[in-house]
């Protein structure tokens, strides 16, 4: 049981690691330093549980209390904080206060936060569970207060989106309808920012789709730039649709070979038309174009990938590397294949831990006898995605209990249910240790068994590192 106060002076020592400290810990933040220091604090990464604890601070007695008795000078101390709210208090925030200019401030402030480099490194570092979490409350904000949640109630025009309106906020906290009423023109000035918009439903971005065709028209009429918009929203187009449209240019292909949602025969006219439009056959594609398909090249067939050029593939690595491709095992072995080429990195027993990093996920598809052969540096190297993305049967053979001992706390944590499930008792306590060594280990940094967890994630320090600089900028 914590009892002591979580100081001003013991927070800075901490810097940006001060918000991973243990919950019991969080908890008993010094409560002036909390109020006078509400600015500097919105500057750090909160996980869900101390998103609570900031909530719960907020609204006590010697902080804010009840949110039914905040003022506009309360609103602009707590700021994006807000968000922190669960729903149910949200609601008793008073109506008068939540004016539509004040929720596009509120909105702005977030998106400028995510943008910054704290921001941006937490965000990458959060489940998606919590991210959803967090839009669901943003997008209760905006409809609530803006009226969409009552029953019956036409909104008023002067309160529907606008294309500056959606730039200042975000469109997926807007609803449907209130989106696919927009004029032609606002639609279409707003069209990029829906297909970027990562918390549209498929039904959603169906409705999108179909607001889409009604002002330019069916699928094979639309152009490169209506393509290169649509984003997330391809996803709705049927195979059909997909094996008309034209994919020449660059920078419609990356616009698609980004979403990740597409189903493998969807891929698989993907990057056929990729192929047709460059007229360029695969050994022909370079780097950028390998780049630019991203989640596209698992429509190419195993037998085809094995003929990408090694030293083209060898340039893409780095960016294919960061994403969770959907190809099947043939084709994860074809291009592991690619990697090992002579004019690639060469022999995977020759990789160092800085060719790991750089091919990332694509590490999930060595062949078994490889996997099992990798020494202490070379699993060093491994990304904990590559980890998460290895089948779990082939994990549980061929990393044994000492290199399983190997892990990093990361990689421990990116061990999947799945690949859980087949461990043995052996390799289940060697994963237990690897864990336990950060997430049980007592650590008294104010002279008292405090027990205080600090995150061991290498993001911790690097946000440590952004947050040194952003202090002394001050």
């Amino acid at each position: 049981m914590y009892t002591g106060e979580f100081t001003e002076d013991e927070f800075h020592s901490l810097g940006i690691m001060a918000t991973y400290v243990v919950d019991e810990v969080f908890v008993q933040l010094e409560r002036r330093f909390f109020v006078e220091s509400l600015e500097f604090l919105r500057e750090f990464c909160y996980n869900s549980s101390k998103r609570d604890i900031v909530a719960q601070i907020l609204q006590e007695p010697g902080t804010f209390g009840p949110v039914q008795n905040w003022t506009p000078e309360t609103l602009n101390q707590v700021d994006r904080f807000l968000f922190f709210l669960p729903k149910e208090t949200l609601q008793q925030i008073p109506q008068a206060l939540m004016t539509q200019g004040r929720i596009e401030r509120l909105f702005l402030s977030q998106r400028q936060w995510e943008s910054g480099a704290v921001g941006a490194l937490c965000i990458q570092g959060r489940e998606q569970v919590e991210q959803t979490q967090l839009f669901e409350r943003q997008q209760f904000v905006l409809q609530n207060f803006l009226g969409f949640l009552k029953v019956g109630q036409v909104t008023p025009p002067a309160l529907m989106p606008t294309c500056e309106k959606l730039h200042t906020t975000q469109p997926s906290a807007w609803t449907t309808d209130s989106l696919t009423g927009m004029s032609s023109a606002a639609f279409s000035c707003s069209l990029e920012l829906f297909g970027q918009d990562p918390f549209f439903s498929s039904n959603q971005q169906k409705l999108l789709l179909q607001k889409t065709k009604e002002i330019y028209g069916a699928a094979r009429s639309f152009s490169s730039s209506v393509i290169t918009q649509l984003g997330r929203i391809a996803s709705q187009l049927s195979v059909a649709e997909l094996s008309v449209i034209r994919l020449s240019e660059l920078s419609t292909i990356s616009a698609l070979g980004v979403v990740s949602t597409w189903n493998s025969r969807q891929l698989a006219v993907l990057s056929s038309s990729v192929l047709n439009s460059t007229q360029l056959g695969p050994s022909q594609l370079d780097s950028s174009t390998l780049v630019a398909m991203g989640h596209i090249l698992c429509g190419i067939k195993g037998s085809d990938m094995r003929s990408l050029n090694a030293v083209e593939f060898s340039k893409a690595v780095l960016w294919l590397g960061r994403l969770r491709l959907a190809c099947s095992e043939e084709q994860q072995q074809a291009l592991t294949g690619l990697l090992s080429h002579s004019l690639a990195f060469g022999p995977i027993s020759s990789w160092g831990p800085e060719v790991f990093i750089e091919v990332g996920a694509l590490a999930a598809g060595l062949p078994d006898m490889a996997m099992s052969s990798l020494v202490k540096e070379q699993i060093e190297g491994l990304t904990p995605l590559a980890v998460s993305l290895i089948r779990a049967d082939k994990f549980a053979v061929v990393f044994n209990p000492a290199q399983i001992s190997m892990f990093s706390y990361e990689q421990a944590k990116a061990v999947t249910e799945a690949q859980r499930l087949l461990l043995s008792p052996v390799q289940l306590t060697a994963m237990s240790m690897v864990l336990t060594v950060w997430e049980d280990k007592p650590v008294d940094f104010r002279g008292r068994s405090s027990g205080l967890a600090l995150c061991p994630s290498p993001l911790c320090h690097l946000l440590g590192l952004l947050m040194v600089l952003f202090v002394s900028a001050l």
